[in-house]
């Protein structure tokens, strides 16, 4: 069971985003400096600039420490953080890079790069090792079981859902004319996303399938909201 669960997670990892980005390039022109904007969106705003800052800025600073022990509030600093630095981030590349890639399938592909390239990063490699290990006869070294690999597959699928959808919100704003009002609630919706992995054990004591279960709904209510929002964008503009 352990080796289908890593597998899963292989190709959530790196299948589901690439698969998205073969097919938004066969029906627009574009897609694929669209993927790629997406992914360097995230590199640059967490891998360069966030993270770095969280691991060896704030450390130095006593509020943060004691920051660090109210659930709420670290929760929700991390939260509307990531919110912040990803969705300006993902602004600042539609508004100035893709002027001329502003389709749904653009904006699916952007949000496939944006979401795949941190299933790779945080998640896929880790797993490709672990699968190395496996079939190299070391999964008794392995600190996870096959539920484990599940969850954390399912958690990319619904983190890169996510991604898409917030790309449709910011991509709708900037498109109608209404940017801030649109890049505001994809910043909350990020933050209230990704607060709940602190507050929901740390203040309520929910387990790992309840967390699971909260970012799943709210991965696919965003998803579904960015669909409709870029859609009805798209049916007013035939």
């Amino acid at each position: 069971m352990l080796i289908t669960g890593l597998i899963f997670c292989v190709i959530v990892c790196f299948v589901v985003p690439l698969g998205g980005l073969v097919l938004c390039a066969r029906r627009k022109k574009g897609a694929g400096k669209a993927f790629f904007v997406g992914a360097a969106a995230f590199v640059v705003s967490q891998i360069c600039v966030r993270i770095p800052i969280l691991q060896l800025v704030l450390p130095q600073y006593a509020w943060f420490a004691i920051m660090q022990l109210n659930p709420w509030k670290y929760g929700l600093f991390l939260g509307l953080s990531a919110g912040i630095f990803e969705e300006v981030a993902r602004w600042v590349c539609i508004r100035f890079l893709m002027k001329e890639q502003r389709t749904l399938a653009h904006g699916l592909a952007f949000g496939m790069g944006h979401g795949g390239i941190e299933a790779m990063i945080f998640v896929g490699i880790n797993v490709v090792v672990c699968l190395g290990m496996l079939l190299g006869g070391q999964g008794a070294l392995l600190p996870l079981g096959p539920w484990d690999a599940f969850l954390a597959g399912g958690e990319r699928l619904y983190a890169i859902g996510f991604h898409v959808g917030a790309t449709l919100l910011v991509l709708k704003g900037i498109r109608a004319g209404k940017a801030l009002r649109y890049l505001i609630s994809a910043i909350i919706l990020h933050g209230l996303l990704d607060a709940a992995i602190v507050i929901l054990p740390g203040v309520y004591g929910v387990g790992q399938m309840g967390v699971w279960l909260y970012g799943a709904l709210a991965g696919v209510l965003t998803l579904a909201a960015g669909l409709i929002c870029i859609r009805k964008t798209e049916c007013q503009k035939k």
